[in-house]
């Protein structure tokens, strides 16, 4: 088997469920492993087939292979309870013929790799929401901001909260607020882009890791965020109103630390909270003015 083309990476997503009925219902891709996640593997398929690259695409996530040109390549399907949740190839620089040999040991490795991203869903993925777990987000986090250190990317931090949830269940019990906040995780996760990390970090709390973007760029992402929970349907509780509150920080020099970064964005929360409600405010960097957005 063999290809020409030139290959940086592959991407895929799934197209959303275009009913509110549907939604709770509707597989969500979340909370899906980092490249580094595959690199052992990687690197051991690399050494059995003698190839200078691997490739592994989750769906709705960016692969892991570095850019290049590449003369050859031979692709398995992964495949996890008989749906396709990805690809995993191997590249080559070269013109080569792939035996059948070939394909049954990538088979084998392909089926190594659905097995670390399950293990890894069910550790890293929120069972009702399909988020990341806080453990997961915050993981995420301090690899982001450590990250920074060096290269000195941007990146903000969006935390945001529904308003009066308590109510909701106190008025319409505990299985309207679970199906609340499973449709405000589908809502949000249309909203974001692959690059980007959701997570559920309490029980109404969620966080946002808005990659490469400034304050006002992450503000917008938010401003985009909370009009869609404003107006989502909630199934089978259609009289249920959703609103939420958010605050939003720019990782920045000034930052002590990770801490110091949710302690900022977790303020702006508390004063849109304070403010009104169903709101975002942003601390600027320079004069940590804040700025409100309803």
């Amino acid at each position: 088997m063999n290809a020409h083309a030139a290959i940086t990476e592959f991407e895929y997503a799934a197209d959303p469920a275009d009913e509110a009925s549907s939604m709770l219902n509707t597989p969500i891709q979340a909370a899906l492993p980092a490249p580094a996640q595959f690199s052992a593997v990687t690197d051991l398929i690399k050494s059995v087939f003698h190839v200078p690259a691997v490739a592994v695409a989750l769906h709705g996530a960016p692969a892991n292979s570095d850019g290049g040109v590449y003369r050859s390549f031979l692709e398995i399907p992964l495949i996890s309870e008989e749906s396709v949740i990805g690809t995993l190839r191997i590249l080559d620089t070269a013109d080569r013929s792939f035996s059948d040999r070939d394909c049954q040991l990538l088979e084998g490795f392909a089926k190594l790799v659905v097995d670390q991203v399950s293990l890894w869903s069910e550790a890293s993925r929120d069972v009702l929401t399909g988020a990341m777990t806080r453990r997961a987000f915050s993981d995420i986090l301090r690899k982001t901001f450590a990250a920074r250190a060096r290269n000195h990317a941007k990146a903000s931090l969006v935390l945001f909260d529904l308003d009066h949830f308590k109510k909701i269940n106190d008025t319409w019990g505990h299985a309207a607020g679970d199906a609340v906040l499973k449709t405000v995780a589908r809502t949000v996760l249309r909203e974001l882009r692959v690059e980007d990390s959701f997570g559920r970090v309490g029980g109404e709390e969620f966080a946002l890791l808005v990659a490469n973007a400034d304050s006002m760029t992450a503000a917008d992402v938010a401003e985009r965020v909370r009009r869609a929970i404003e107006a989502a349907v909630i199934p089978g509780h259609p009289e249920i109103k959703v609103t939420s509150s958010f605050g939003v920080a720019e990782a920045c020099d000034s930052l002590l630390d990770v801490e110091d970064w949710t302690d900022r964005a977790d303020a702006q929360l508390y004063e849109a909270k304070a403010s009104g409600r169903n709101r975002i405010c942003v601390a600027s960097n320079a004069m940590r003015r804040k700025v409100m957005v309803n």
